[in-house]
């Protein structure tokens, strides 16, 4: 059953990931500042979504999803959205990785969004 966890698990991820991107990417090359907008709270909301639902499987000791997926979501854009799931459910704050990965994701984040928007 593990391996057909991981398979739906990486199949959504890059459903939402390919989505998130299209209507950044869309929204950008026709200069529509709402699509870019709703690509970018896609891409967030699905990471704060990620370090929740973590974060319950891990209280009940189910399968879980792997670190490995949840910085590759921080890092193509979901940085604030894993810090927010990091710091609202407590989850992660331990693992070096993640305090040191997921807001350097986000402050290049920011940095990205306000160097395109001064261009």
């Amino acid at each position: 059953m593990r391996l057909e966890q991981v398979a739906t698990h990486r199949r959504n991820r890059n459903l939402v990931l390919a989505l998130a991107w299209l209507l950044v990417l869309g929204g950008y090359f026709s200069f529509e500042p709402f699509v870019t907008a709703a690509g970018a709270l896609i891409v967030n909301g699905y990471a704060w979504f990620l370090m929740y639902t973590d974060k319950r499987l891990a209280k009940r000791k189910s399968w879980r999803i792997p670190e490995a997926s949840l910085l590759l979501v921080a890092f193509l854009g979901g940085g604030p959205g894993a810090l927010a799931g990091m710091l609202l459910h407590r989850h992660k704050t331990r693992h070096a990785s993640f305090l040191f990965f997921v807001p350097l994701f986000c402050l290049l984040q920011i940095a990205l969004v306000v160097w395109i928007g001064r261009q």
